[in-house]
């Protein structure tokens, strides 16, 4: 990748942005819920919860902070709330770091 490409793709997502991003995958169960999440669409908390065996609360503070960093969208319907992968700022938060993608 040139240098101009890599500038603009490095804009798109300041360092500090990027760095919450990382930070945010960095814990196990946060990483599980972001790969659920990567074979699907969008997902319902409880089915999330359910699927990780956690509670509703637990997967409410990794969503949140998931939220907070850009990784995940969350749409509300109801009592629910349904999640799904911001692909294009995580896929830009990890090419950042690729030379030749």
């Amino acid at each position: 990748m040139d240098l101009d490409k890599r500038k603009n793709l490095m804009s798109s997502l300041d360092l500090a942005q990027r760095a919450r991003m990382f930070n945010a995958l960095s814990d196990p169960t946060r990483l599980q819920i972001v790969e659920l999440l990567s074979a699907q669409d969008e997902l319902c908390g409880k089915e999330l919860a359910e699927a990780l065996s956690i509670t509703l609360a637990l997967l409410c503070h990794h969503t949140n902070v998931l939220v907070d960093a850009g990784v995940l969208s969350k749409r509300k319907q109801g009592q629910f709330s349904y999640y799904s992968l911001n692909r294009n700022a995580l896929a830009a938060c990890i090419n950042s770091l690729c030379k030749d993608a």
